[in-house]
């Protein structure tokens, strides 16, 4: 119970901080809905007050202007609620956009500031849907569901302090439906809040099954297996449907039927007393205040039967603002709060007694060795031996529990890691290509990089070939993830991405698994050119290409188990012997084949 409490806690004061910065809007927003309701509620008093002074009153005094002015009157408020409702809707949705714009401005920043860990663990469309859903969620809240409950509220207590001023005995006979009232609408949020979260624990399964589905989409086929895929889907669309329908039963039950049979029972019992005093000669009161009393009491449970229906929405925008806060207290990096020095790197790297493990899993152990500036390094070993997280610890994604990294010397924790970055340049196994042009693809946003410079790179990798294929050019569309261009072709993007930042540490990350021979020995022009005087860190899955390099280390089972050129391991025969011995036997397996 604590712990809700605080999370309630959290929750309203971070909203109140992005209402707030919303300015005015919501302050006016509430003022003129409030003074909608006042003038609402003089449109029912002024014709209980012509009822009274004018109709029965009428063959004693009649005073026909005076009627008119009232009707005048009556028709004035109805106009002016109207016009005030409009305008309060205005800023309050005003205000619901703005604080969907600030939160998806703070999340987004947030993410970009995420440790690199935290994308191993969660999804990517669960972060997206946090930014996009779920914000749009919370603009639900202050567009419609605050609107809808306030107003509510608002009639409420305007109602019985209406009703205060007129008869108290009116008030008394309002006040006789409260209990029940509250009753309804406590067990309708308390149903409302627990169904919803499970429609929505069910439709993020149902969500996560389809994605999965269509991802593996060719395995599924391929092994015929669509009739379990469907078994699986109508499980989870099943409980779907389950939680919906238990979602418009109690909307059913509580929204607008109990509701108004409360009101209807109350009607009644106001009738017959009113009915029961006119038999007995007592006038009990003004029949003006009995149509005043019946207009009140129906906008009451109508404004009631509204909120009610509204609580479903502000639940799933309590759990949307929930999911979005949830984000934002994740622990962010600190990257960029240290000095820069404005000097590049030299290329320099070394890695003192380096110990690394994932979630307490060991995956690097003891490791050291030092890359003097210009030298290309290539690591080797099998799949889970640790290559791929040293690449990671040079650019700073994880830090290691043990050891130091050092950069021309220096602890690169005592360095800004921006700084650091903008001196590399990183081209990994599956490139990731963005919607625009391949010119924006090359230059990521920089403006520094024309298009002459991004063309030039793309044919320095050899991209020539590429260039003259492409109807447009270096500014040839880019769809999205680059799907009309071949594997190969998308990673000659990113070598030319890579190359024109002429950057002092290069890394490549099993950059020429995914594309042909051809292509390769294009690609190996274009690294030799770029490695000289640079630092290259290589991770390869065909050994042949790391051949010139100056180090070889291997890995096994996260420790280094030899090392030297590769003339120098070659003459061990060990490890890597057997690896470049199966490796080039596959390649030419390859090459018999075609």
């Amino acid at each position: 119970m604590t712990k809700h409490k605080e999370k309630y806690r959290f929750r309203r004061r971070r909203l109140w901080h992005y209402a707030k910065l919303s300015g005015s809007s919501l302050f006016t927003g509430v003022i003129l809905m409030l003074f909608s309701v006042i003038f609402d509620l003089l449109g029912p008093y002024i014709v209980g007050y012509i009822v009274d002074s004018q109709f029965e009153l009428a063959s004693i005094s009649p005073r026909p202007e005076l009627l008119l002015y009232l009707i005048a009157a009556f028709v004035g408020c109805v106009i002016i609620a109207s016009a005030l409702r409009y305008a309060g809707s205005y800023f309050l949705n005003k205000t619901a956009n703005k604080v969907v714009q600030y939160m998806q401005k703070d999340a987004f920043a947030h993410v970009q500031r995420l440790p690199f860990r935290y994308f191993d663990r969660l999804p990517a469309g669960s972060i997206v849907s946090r930014i996009t859903n779920d914000t749009k969620a919370v603009r639900t809240f202050f567009q419609v569901v605050l609107s809808q409950i306030l107003i509510a509220l608002l009639y409420c207590f305007g109602i019985l302090g209406s009703l205060t001023l007129i008869d108290l005995r009116l008030m008394g006979l309002a006040m006789f439906s409260m209990p029940f009232i509250i009753l309804i609408v406590r067990d309708y949020r308390k149903k409302a809040s627990h169904y919803t979260h499970e429609h929505r624990r069910a439709y993020g399964e149902l969500n996560g099954v389809i994605n999965e589905m269509i991802q593996g989409m060719p395995e599924i086929q391929a092994n015929n297996r669509e009739e379990s895929s469907k078994e699986a889907f109508d499980a989870i669309n099943n409980e779907v449907y389950k939680q919906a329908a238990s979602m418009s039963n109690l909307y059913a039950y509580s929204a607008y039927n109990i509701t108004q049979m409360v009101q209807y029972l109350m009607f009644t019992l106001v009738l017959i007393l009113f009915g029961y005093s006119q038999f007995r000669g007592i006038n009990m009161m003004p029949i003006g205040h009995l149509y005043v009393f019946i207009d009140y009491m129906t906008k009451l449970f109508n404004q009631v039967s509204n909120g009610m229906s509204r609580i479903g929405d502000m639940e799933r925008s309590f759990s949307a603002a929930d999911h979005i806060f949830e984000l934002l207290q994740i622990p962010t990096e600190q990257v960029d709060h240290l000095p820069r020095r404005d000097k590049p790197l030299s290329g320099n790297v070394i890695f003192e007694d380096i110990t690394f493990a994932y979630d307490k899993v060991p995956v690097l152990k003891d490791i050291n060795f030092s890359v003097a500036a210009g030298e290309r390094i290539a690591f080797v070993g099998a799949t889970g031996s640790g290559k791929s997280t040293i690449m990671n610890l040079i650019l700073g994604f994880y830090q290691p529990q043990e050891g130091c990294i050092k950069f021309d010397g220096l602890d690169m924790n005592t360095l800004n890691r921006s700084e650091i970055l903008e001196h590399m340049a990183i081209v990994l196994q599956e490139p990731y290509l963005f919607s625009g042009t391949v010119h924006s693809n090359i230059a990521l946003g920089d403006p520094r990089i024309s298009e002459k410079e991004s063309e030039a790179s793309l044919r320095r990798v050899g991209g020539g070939r590429m260039l003259e294929r492409l109807p447009e050019g270096i500014n040839t569309i880019v769809k999205e993830r680059g799907a009309e261009f071949s594997v190969g072709e998308r990673q000659l993007i990113a070598f030319a991405r890579a190359l024109v930042r002429n950057p002092r540490i290069l890394i490549l990350d099993e950059a020429t698994a995914s594309i042909d021979s051809d292509t390769e020995a294009l690609i190996q022009q274009g690294i030799a050119a770029l490695s000289q005087g640079r630092t290259t860190f290589m991770i390869a899955h065909r050994l042949s290409t790391i051949r010139e390099a100056e180090q070889i280390v291997v890995l096994d089972k996260g420790r280094i188990v030899e090392r030297g050129d590769h003339a120098k391991l070659m003459e061990q025969q060990g490890i890597y012997y057997d690896l470049y011995q199966a490796s080039t036997g596959k390649e030419q397996q390859i090459a018999e084949c075609f």
